[in-house]
């Protein structure tokens, strides 16, 4: 099963001037808990490698509809600091996958 690949910047590193300190210790918390989770991942996968293939089930179109609803914490963080960077709502929204409407729900969260 492949993940869909999500863009970044082309200039990071200057789009990240623009976060508000919060939200950059925000981004920041993300990362490295995001780093120990394939860290950790990485360790067990090693143990099950030969153990069982990988399931899968068909995704119908409520439950595909249900995960585009529900977007983890971390990817809204990027959504939101990506807008606070300057990107436009259809650009976030091609870059991560995930509709225009989601992506403007997200920016207007009050949940920071």
């Amino acid at each position: 099963m492949s993940s869909p690949s999500i863009a970044l910047p082309s200039d990071i590193a200057n789009s990240l001037k623009y976060l508000k300190d919060t939200d950059l210790h925000r981004l920041r918390a993300a990362v490295e808990a995001e780093i120990a989770r394939r860290k950790e991942g990485a360790s067990t996968a090693e143990r099950n490698e030969a153990s069982a293939p990988p399931a899968s089930r068909p995704v119908s179109a409520s439950s595909e509809a249900a995960g585009i609803a529900e977007i983890p914490e971390g990817k809204a963080n990027f959504v939101r600091a990506s807008f606070e960077a300057g990107l436009k709502a259809p650009t976030i929204a091609r870059t991560f996958g995930v509709s225009v409407s989601v992506v403007n729900r997200i920016i207007r969260s009050t949940k920071k």
